[in-house]
């Protein structure tokens, strides 16, 4: 199952190292496949901090994230609550 959700980031330094980092544990604990996307279209792998952090995503700026896997709706619930802060 595919589900996505379009997120406005918070937090004054935006989608920076420490939530860049959570996300990267999460999905690699997980058996999914998570991409995030910015807001020039620019797409890349949730399991990447590199990729994450290339993103430049900064507060204020939306995002999607795209989780594929059998308990899709509660991964992308756990990487909102990473992003929202």
């Amino acid at each position: 199952m595919t589900v996505s959700a379009l997120v406005v980031v918070s937090g004054e330094s935006g989608l920076h190292a420490r939530p860049a980092a959570e996300i990267v544990k999460l999905v690699q604990g997980a058996n999914h496949t998570v991409s995030i996307t910015n807001q020039a279209g620019k797409r890349v792998s949730g399991a990447s901090l590199l990729g994450i952090l290339s993103l430049g995503v900064k507060a204020g700026e939306t995002i999607e994230i795209e989780v594929d896997g059998p308990s899709a709706d509660e991964v992308l619930d756990l990487l909102k609550a990473v992003v929202t802060g």
